[in-house]
């Protein structure tokens, strides 16, 4: 059994900055919170992903026709040399998250996701393995995109369950997915002068959160980062009428 699994269930608000606004954001935020103590000397961490999806791309498209109720599979990766990866199941209803995850040795991760190819698969590891696979079985969902990223991360200094990021340099690709190797490389799936801001909590936002928001005249987006990938990709395209 894993020895770290966690489920998560939160609200996720997002917003597209410009890189200016993102540094007057921080600078307003600043007396609020502090560090996620995982950045490293420039103030992020990396982040990887490889987002799983079906040949006619359903995780996308419900996305894009506004399902209020999706879930989709990923593994993540943290850091730049990193030795576990998460498996995760990110489901969303609204605004709503609800997230079960899994953390393991990145080779033991593709040893269970290579299992699950061959079919006829029983996870003698994890119960999260159990669920992926009956996803990807249902839905036939394979590799489709890695999504790379620069995190900076920040936690209310009195609200713990309050956390905001701010993620840039936002590439994607469609090739060699493999988390292991050169997971910084590929084309934007964002402009790289605009940042992806997100504010996550538990059940009620901080008023001093919602004052720095409201003076910004900043606007809540429908925005997801593999979606952009995909379309920065031309997969959607590539893809119509695929059954």
């Amino acid at each position: 059994m894993s020895d770290y699994i966690r489920t998560f269930n939160r609200f996720e608000l997002k917003y597209l900055l410009h890189h200016t606004q993102a540094r007057e954001f921080v600078d307003r935020i600043g007396g609020h919170v502090d560090s996620d103590a995982n950045v490293g000397d420039g103030g992020f961490y990396k982040v990887a992903s490889v987002y799983y999806d079906s040949r006619s791309l359903m995780c996308y498209w419900e996305k894009i026709d506004g399902e209020k109720y999706r879930r989709k599979v990923r593994v993540r990766t943290y850091g730049p040399t990193p030795e576990d990866a998460f498996v995760e199941i990110k489901q969303r209803y609204n605004l709503s998250v609800q997230k079960r995850r899994c953390r393991f040795p990145i080779e033991v991760v593709n040893r269970e996701m290579e299992r699950m190819d061959r079919g006829g698969y029983s996870s003698d590891v994890d119960p999260v393995f159990d669920e992926v696979y009956n996803l990807r079985k249902r839905y036939r969902l394979e590799p489709k995109m890695l999504i790379s990223y620069n995190r900076a991360a920040f936690f209310d200094k009195f609200k713990k369950d309050l956390r905001i990021t701010i993620d840039r340099n936002i590439r994607c690709r469609s090739l060699n997915l493999d988390l292991t190797q050169h997971r910084t490389k590929g084309v934007y799936a964002v402009p790289p002068t605009y940042m992806v801001l997100e504010v996550k909590f538990n059940e009620a936002i901080p008023r001093w959160i919602c004052t720095v928001l409201n003076a910004m005249d900043l606007q809540v987006v429908r925005l997801s980062k593999y979606c952009e990938g995909v379309q920065a990709m031309g997969l959607e395209q590539r893809t119509a009428g695929v059954g």
